[in-house]
């Protein structure tokens, strides 16, 4: 029982979050078959339980915290190391599991765990925004609990489906409440690609519809939840990602024009636990310090396993422990300028103890010390509103070379980051862009300084259409680098996969 006298106000809004169904949240990862049901539990039942607006907050509290367990266990791995932003390091001591290292290089099989465990939380989070859905009609809750509920879950509906479908492709569409996910998968058979994108888009518009603006007086208990802005980023990037600009374009000015955002002023403070939820952010996942289940383990397993001092973690590493993932490569470590604030706000410098060289790991996660693993209250960004005038640049940019919107907006995020602005004419070559193609490319670099390590990396080389020339690139300089030091193994990135394989137990459901 979680004693609420301890937390203040947006920390009980954390737990509230989170509470609905923990159980099965806590066993996303490594779980096979065990957390698919979504029966309540004790005298609750579905037929009692979906009556009043208490319960249908807490079932949209529900909806959300199956992405607790996605960014903790799963979504980094596929997200940044899949990219050439991120890979591990190689720990002799503990080679029991390699599924990390398979996706990093491009050698998992249909049977990784780690790929298995993102498919099944994502479709947790559907089943559950299904079932909302499904009951909210029938209920007699007032309009704006209706409306506010109903936004959001439709919001995470396609928001999970959104993943799934750039991570797979052609995935199951269920829209209707079932008994478990496991039902859902042998009842539906995958849907084409575009089928799934049109849901998205059908779920993304009803959400902007429905959902405020901001809660208002609730504004300080309610964060974590999705608003308009949020609904309204996701569907920029959903058309972005089919090419439609145009249709991007509208949706990103309704949102800088909304007033509700702003840039923080010190890049570092969107990582910083005690600005949380800032005026930068649209949308972060929500954890909380303690020993309750419901913090994040970022700096625990994003930092080197021979990193032998207490003064980041507040605890010894000791060999054997589950870290080294996610380190930051060299090419994105080269990728920052002389000057760039982001680069000190982002990395932490170490030189390996097992291998004697460069090993920079991740600076954005690091919190309070602890005396343990996976209890600190570092959230996980979605969405901030730097991506947003990032997102209208580059579509300005497919408009057309020479928006002089385009520029200004770029040149906001660079401007904060201490780098000089970028400009058509300029004196100095490196700052001088003169086609739509090297803009492109300045879009593609600030995004991979600005938004390194928070899950963006992948899906914009995939998006872009650069994947396969950036990662066959990426693989030689890995293989220069590392193999000094450990030898990667003879397959790595032998087959460059813009698509993750169906797992074989969800086929084996639908057979």
């Amino acid at each position: 029982m979680v004693n609420y006298q301890y937390f203040n106000n947006q920390q009980i809004m954390k737990i509230y979050l989170y509470l609905f169904l923990t159980v099965i949240t806590l066993g996303l990862v490594g779980c096979k078959k065990d957390y698919l049901s979504l029966q309540p539990t004790d005298s609750q039942t579905k037929e009692n339980f979906y009556k009043t607006k208490s319960q249908f907050q807490q079932a949209i509290n529900g909806a959300y915290a199956p992405l607790q367990g996605l960014y903790n266990g799963s979504f980094w791995a596929m997200a940044e190391m899949r990219s050439d932003n991120t890979s591990y390091e190689y720990d002799p001591y503990d080679r029991a599991s390699t599924n990390k290292e398979e996706i990093d290089e491009f050698r998992e099989l249909n049977n990784n765990d780690i790929v298995e465990s993102f498919f099944n939380a994502s479709y947790v989070g559907v089943q559950r925004c299904n079932i909302i859905l499904t009951r909210l009609p029938l209920a007699k809750l007032d309009s704006v609990a209706t409306d506010t509920i109903a936004g959001q879950a439709h919001f995470l509906r396609a928001f999970n489906y959104f993943n799934l479908v750039r991570m797979f492709g052609d995935v199951p569409l269920v829209l209707i409440e079932t008994n478990s996910v496991g039902d859902a998968f042998s009842q539906a058979h995958k849907a084409p690609a575009a089928n799934v994108y049109n849901q998205i888009i059908a779920d993304a518009k009803v959400a902007i519809a429905k959902l405020p603006r901001s809660y208002g007086v609730n504004a300080i208990t309610d964060k974590g939840r999705v608003t308009k802005g949020t609904a309204e980023t996701m569907l920029a990037e959903v058309y972005m990602t089919q090419k439609k600009f145009d249709l991007a374009i509208p949706l990103l000015r309704d949102i800088i024009n909304s007033n509700i955002y702003k840039l923080n002023a010190d890049y570092a403070d969107n990582f910083d636990v005690s600005k949380e939820n800032g005026p930068e952010s649209i949308f972060e996942i929500q954890y909380i310090e303690g020993t309750n289940g419901l913090g994040s383990d970022f700096v625990d397993t994003f930092i080197p396993w021979d990193y032998y001092d207490t003064d980041i973690t507040g605890y010894e590493i000791a060999n054997g422990s589950p870290n080294g993932w996610n380190i930051p490569t060299q090419d994105l470590v080269n990728a920052y300028e002389d000057g760039d604030k982001r680069k000190d706000a982002s990395l932490i410098d170490f030189t390996s103890n097992e291998y004697g060289i460069d090993l920079p790991f991740i600076k954005k996660y690091t919190g309070p010390k602890t005396q343990q693993q996976g209890v600190t209250p570092n959230n996980f960004p979605v969405y901030r509103y730097a991506d947003v005038y990032l997102m209208l640049a580059e579509c300005l940019n497919e408009q057309g070379f020479g928006s002089s919107d385009a520029f200004k907006y770029l040149n906001m995020v660079r401007q904060r980051a201490g780098l000089e602005p970028k400009s058509s004419g300029n004196s100095n070559p490196d700052l001088n862009v003169t086609t739509q193609e090297q803009f492109r490319a300045a879009i593609a670099h600030e995004r991979q300084v600005e938004l390194a390590f928070e899950n963006h990396r992948w899906f914009d080389l995939l998006r872009t259409g650069k994947a396969t020339e950036v990662m066959k690139a990426h693989a030689i300089s890995e293989r220069a680098y590392k193999n000094g030091s450990w030898q990667i193994n003879s397959a790595a990135y032998s087959n460059i996969r813009l698509l993750f394989q169906y797992p074989l137990n969800q086929a084996n459901l639908q057979h």
